[in-house]
């Protein structure tokens, strides 16, 4: 292994992601099916109040991703989300791992759901183009869901090359899609602005921040990125700027086009909100070809970076033994973490023949597979910075432990108010995960007892 700006990382990884490559595969998973799936989810709960929703989940994730960029450089492996608690959670080394495994499978959980999802999503989405489609969402979500799995297995410069492709014909056609609605909005569409509480409001900020979510492939990835201490800040920063401005422009545009009125249950602007917006807008073209057409490709880019990083979140946990050891294998030929990406696929399959709980999906996936990750790692953070004195990042965040406090505040008061929605969905999803990890601790006691890497600096 080579330190940490050379070419070859470890345990088969190697370094071929440049700065170019890591913006798009952040932008290309984050604009997907959040854009063109959540702003009817979020209109539903704050109406036009949610365009401010949005920009306010994005200002949030920007605050998180400094914390999160300290860690990745402080600890650049592969999986970083799960890596940064198995090193900071103080001195007790079953609850390092304990956190590093709640972290690692609540972030795969809401990728897994993300990819479940999006299959659905383009499995709708192809049905506008093509209606005879229609009555074959489950067969078109699996067959999207093998062929994000075929393209990672193949190694992650082909991802990203595909990627590349991809992300420029959907952002083409999305700015399209503004421009036409920007010369046809309606003011009295905004007028009330706030339409319900704040706690519904903050529900929004909570599902707005789980389409941001994608930029973490970036730390997950880490271990293969050239020059990571110059890339990775860059790369984060630049992925998010570009994804709030495109968002904020798109879901301006939608309530721009579409009354309040229509953000009810059951209202098809709740599952495909732009499809919806260009039928208002009299564009046949848009309507019927070119935004579906925009859905499954940004869905699918969505997909792809979804897969690649919960599967080296898996092989990070297969590494410290959370999870059995096959999990830490990685291909000879592809050097891709093969076991991890199989594993994530077969689930987001199996999900997939659930379509009818759409919405649990979606809450579970953005406070149990958001919201917790996000939470744990910022307290990752400050445990950085307290216990391990011993590692110098060549990234500082701004702000030490107020900016961790900001970001866990606000990121608390969001999950509380989408939490709220699906109580039992969410502590459900909580006590199975936990009760594995029981399960594990009491069949490999030696793997979370005595001592390891982590606790050279007591």
């Amino acid at each position: 292994m080579t330190g940490r700006d050379g070419t070859t990382a470890g345990d088969g990884l190697t370094r071929k992601l440049g700065l170019l490559d890591c913006v798009l595969l952040s932008v290309g998973g984050m604009v997907g099916s959040a854009i063109f799936v959540f702003p009817g989810s979020t209109g539903r709960l704050a109406g036009p109040a949610s365009t401010l929703a949005w920009v306010v989940a994005g200002l949030l994730m920007m605050v998180i991703a400094l914390c999160y960029t300290e860690l990745a450089l402080a600890f650049p492996k592969a999986g970083g989300p799960a890596v940064f608690p198995a090193e900071t959670f103080g001195r007790n080394r079953t609850v390092r791992l304990f956190a590093s495994y709640l972290e690692g499978i609540c972030y795969c959980v809401g990728m897994v759901f993300s990819i479940t999802i999006s299959a659905l999503a383009i499995a709708q989405y192809l049905g506008i183009a093509y209606p005879r489609t229609q009555g074959y969402v489950v067969p078109i979500a699996l067959v999207a869901i093998a062929l994000s799995f075929l393209v990672n297995l193949v190694g992650v410069t082909n991802t990203s090359r595909t990627n590349l492709v991809l992300s420029a014909v959907l952002l083409t056609i999305l700015l399209v899609f503004v421009a036409g609605a920007f010369t046809r909005l309606e003011p009295t569409n905004y007028d009330p602005f706030f339409t319900s509480g704040p706690a519904k409001f903050f529900a929004a900020v909570q599902l707005a921040l789980t389409g941001y979510g994608a930029w973490t492939a970036i730390p997950s990835v880490v271990e293969e990125v050239k020059q990571p201490a110059k890339t990775v800040p860059r790369a984060i920063l630049v992925s998010l700027l570009v994804t709030l401005v495109l968002y904020t422009g798109v879901v301006v545009a939608l309530h721009g086009v579409v009354a309040p009125s229509a953000f009810v249950a059951a209202n098809p602007v709740t599952t495909v909100p732009l499809g919806v917006a260009a039928a208002e807008l009299g564009f046949p073209i848009l309507q019927q070809y070119l935004l579906p057409l925009a859905a499954i490709v940004a869905i699918f880019t969505t997909m792809l970076v979804g897969t690649m990083s919960a599967s080296r979140v898996v092989f990070a946990l297969g590494r410290n033994g959370t999870l059995p050891s096959p999990f830490a294998a990685v291909h000879s030929r592809f050097q891709v973490p093969w076991v991890g990406l199989m594993a994530v696929s077969l689930v987001a399959a199996a999900l997939t023949t659930f379509p009818n709980y759409f919405y649990e999906l979606l809450v579970i996936a953005s406070v149990v597979g958001t919201g917790l990750p996000y939470a744990l790692n910022i307290v990752s953070f400050v445990g950085l910075r307290y216990y391990r004195t011993d590692v110098t990042p060549p990234f500082r965040a701004p702000g030490g432990y107020a900016l961790a406090a900001v970001a866990l505040v606000a990121l608390s008061v969001s999950m509380v108010g989408l939490g709220s929605t699906e109580v039992v969905w969410s502590v459900g999803s909580l006590v199975l995960m936990c009760g594995y990890f029981v399960v594990r601790y009491l069949k490999r006691p030696d793997v979370f007892r005595g001592h390891d890497a982590a606790t050279a600096w007591e």
